[in-house]
């Protein structure tokens, strides 16, 4: 699954005003720069635009002005920043009226991604609407919000973007660059494809009535929107609780995403008490339960359907309270239950009544624990919940040596979500002579972004780089460089060899060396080879040999061939799967990056 391949048409529309200052509005370039390198630019692949607004709007370039991703690249680098007011609605409208008109470049039946970063309220929230709207009503376009800073208007995010799934809010600006790589793979799943079954209790007692309480279904359809549904992957449950509880949805009722959707939207506010255990009560003797239903099916007599969760799977609570339970020794105990049952419950503690400690008591853990000042927030903090989610959709470590047949590879990824899983990944450089030094410095650049995507460190995602020609040069292990600053230095500073091409050296190298416990490598990481090479070994049966050794160990080997000398038949044989990754041009390279960073998050999609 390439996520990077469809044509698009991105239109950037940054925000210049006054409270931006000039080091914020740096790093929105940054952002935008480092997003745009994740495309292919082209007429008939990605196109750019940006936009600058304050007081008045600036157009910096039209979809059509540049040709490749180095010319648009370099027209970012130029954008000035002009200190102003806020009318964002200016900056809408023109880019409806302007930039998203085909004498400028925007093609018909394209998709079109509006991206809006902002980092504030608008001089006229009104006027604001109405060209957010305007905008949405233009065929194929998405509109992303950015809400950047502290001053945000959470509710104009909303309206700007196309849906709430499409709004984002980052509290500072370093915080960006965790939010480029959600929004490239925006088109890509990267979540653990474990199964989850979540339950939701929400609160229904008379504090949250109306608009609070629309404002907690929403949040369920939300996190709902953003996972599979089906028996293979993700279940939701809802209940509710005020004076008593009851619950609405119980797992597998609603086999598809559709009719659960409509089933969330369809629930009714109870009113009552606040009766917290009542609701908890309910998850664990209830709803977490396997139970048997007897349907009536008119002339057919009955039908047994089995409801609750699934032994295998995430088992996960969501819990929305607004204030203190009023039988606190049985929530505690009731909440102390679930969890001995192995329901991950998280809390979300909405308004200013709630007890803190009683919060962190019903939760797992206290990093599941969220408090937010009111209801409105709830759609804010939605992507942390389903990353939170995704983190527990990492099938569970086994002990058992992984199989070498790669069906589901567990997770790590470029984004957050993946829950990191931890990977440890070893570069396998081609730095033969029919490389020539400008390829093997293209295989560097590519090492360089697609490390760049990862957290890493001895908790999350290490590298580890060996360089063949005729010879093996082990360039560091896995445990030379405990960040990511360092490793990327190390990875610039890798050279070019020369030489004949002896693969199976290399492939064996890494075997005896690079996952050594002594070198870094961990017993519950996934191991994973990339090897980039240009083509043919010297000894065909020796590294197909190796090959399998290091499949054999369980460790996950990806193929890249690249130039137009490739021995497809040796890249099948080195690939885990028999599938390897064919880039015709080493200016390609960055093409698969995408795909990769998704196979190296679930397996190979």
């Amino acid at each position: 699954m390439e996520c990077d391949l469809v044509p698009a048409d991105f239109v950037f529309l940054l925000d210049s005003s006054g409270s931006e200052t000039t080091k914020g509005f740096k790093t929105q370039l940054a952002f935008i720069s480092n997003f745009t390198s994740n495309f292919e630019v082209g007429a008939d692949k990605a196109q750019f635009a940006a936009v600058t607004f304050s007081t008045g709007v600036h157009k910096n370039f039209y979809l059509n002005e540049h040709a490749t991703q180095a010319s648009v690249l370099d027209a970012i680098n130029k954008i000035q920043y002009s200190d102003g007011e806020t009318y964002t609605d200016l900056g809408l409208n023109f880019v409806r009226n302007n930039v998203l008109q085909a004498n400028h470049g925007a093609r018909p039946n394209v998709a079109k991604y509006v991206i809006v970063l902002t980092d504030g309220r608008s001089n006229d929230n009104s006027k604001t609407v109405q060209a957010a709207m305007a905008l949405h009503n233009v065929p194929n376009v998405t509109v992303i919000a950015i809400g950047i800073g502290h001053a945000i208007d959470v509710n104009e995010l909303h309206i700007i973007a196309t849906d709430r799934n499409h709004s984002f809010v980052v509290n500072n600006f370093d915080l960006l660059h965790t939010l480029e790589v959600e929004l490239v793979d925006k088109t890509c799943t990267l979540c653990g494809d474990y199964p989850a079954d979540i339950a939701f209790l929400i609160d229904s007692s008379g504090s949250e009535s109306g608009a609070q309480f629309d404002n907690e279904r929403n949040f369920v359809s939300m996190v709902t929107n953003e996972f599979a549904i089906n028996p293979n992957d993700t279940m939701v449950a809802v209940s509710q609780f005020a004076t008593t509880s009851r619950t609405d949805i119980l797992f597998n009722q609603y086999p598809d995403k559709d009719s659960l959707l409509n089933a969330i939207a369809r629930i009714q506010w109870m009113n009552g008490e606040s009766n917290t255990h009542t609701g908890l009560n309910e998850l664990a003797h209830h709803v977490f339960q396997v139970k048997s239903h007897n349907i009536h099916h008119g002339h057919h007599g009955h039908q047994a359907v089995t409801y609750g969760p699934r032994s295998e799977s995430a088992k996960i609570a969501i819990v929305l309270t607004d204030g203190r339970s009023l039988e606190p020794d049985q929530t505690i105990r009731a909440a102390h239950q679930l969890h001995n049952m192995g329901v991950e419950v998280f809390v979300i503690g909405m308004g200013h009544s709630v007890d803190f400690r009683e919060l962190q008591q019903i939760a797992t853990d206290r990093d599941h624990v969220y408090r937010i000042s009111s209801t409105n927030d709830l759609a804010a903090i939605h992507t942390n919940i389903v990353d939170a989610i995704c983190k527990l959709k990492v099938p569970p470590p086994t002990t058992t040596p992984m199989p070498t047949t790669t069906t589901t590879l567990p997770t790590t990824t470029v984004k957050q979500a993946c829950g990191q899983k931890p990977a440890d990944i070893v570069f396998l450089l081609d730095a033969s002579e029919s490389e020539q030094a400008e390829g093997f410095g293209k295989e560097i650049q590519f090492v360089y972004n697609f490390a760049r995507k990862f957290h890493i460190g001895p908790q999350n995602v290490q590298f580890s780089s060996v360089t063949f020609s005729s010879n093996v040069r082990n360039d560091f292990f896995l445990n030379t460089y405990s960040n990511r600053h360092d490793v990327l230095n190390a990875i610039q500073k890798i050279s070019y060899m020369q030489g004949g091409t002896n693969t199976s050296f290399g492939l064996k190298f890494v075997r005896d060396n690079s996952f050594k416990p002594q070198n870094g490598a961990r017993t519950n990481a996934t191991k994973i080879v990339i090897v980039i090479t240009d083509g043919q070994s010297a000894d065909s049966a020796a590294t197909k040999h190796e090959a399998q050794l290091l499949h054999h160990q369980g460790v996950l080997v990806y193929a890249v061939g690249v130039g137009s000398d490739v021995d497809s038949s040796e890249l099948k044989a080195i690939s885990s799967n028999g599938t390897p990754i064919l880039v015709t041009d080493f200016s390609l390279l960055h093409d698969i990056q995408a795909s990769l960073e998704t196979a190296a998050c679930h397996g190979g999609t």
